[in-house]
């Protein structure tokens, strides 16, 4: 019959149960970080994709080629995405953080030139018969190794 194991009774003073939870402060407020925030609405950031891409850039910033209302870029300019006066101004980091997100977000020229293909069209455009390059083999050359593929 097997002897049971005892458990070794510890007599020092501190507390072997105790856990130390404050790595949690620090983790609460990393996720609150990554969390994306909307910096404008639909209407700033169009209005302000569009005041970009009408601008010029100069050595004092960008200065606006159209005639945009005064309104509009008053608008801009108290929320915080362009500073300067009505004609001349640079974009602020808000501003910029919108306008990479507007540029990055839109369908490019290849995209849009894209031809869907069906899955039969895909699967006959993947046969290697007649073309260069390099091709791996479904099966080893010799019998001994057997591949399940």
């Amino acid at each position: 019959m097997p002897v049971p194991i005892m458990p070794i009774k510890d007599n020092s003073e501190e507390n072997n149960n105790f856990v130390d939870y404050s790595f949690l402060a620090n983790f609460q407020g990393a996720l609150e970080n990554k969390k994306k925030k909307v910096e404008a609405s639909n209407s700033d950031a169009e209005l302000l994709m569009k005041v970009w891409l009408d601008s010029e850039k100069n050595e004092n910033g960008l200065s606006l080629k159209e005639n945009f209302s005064s309104r509009d870029i008053m608008r801009l300019k108290t929320y915080g995405f362009i500073q300067g006066s009505s004609s001349e101004f640079e974009l602020t980091e808000k501003g910029k953080k919108v306008i990479t997100v507007m540029a990055l977000g839109e369908a490019n020229r290849f995209e849009k030139s894209r031809v869907q293909k069906s899955y039969l069209e895909i699967m006959a455009s993947m046969d290697k018969k007649g073309k260069k390059g390099y091709r791996i083999p479904k099966f080893a050359s010799n019998n001994s190794n057997n591949l399940k593929i």
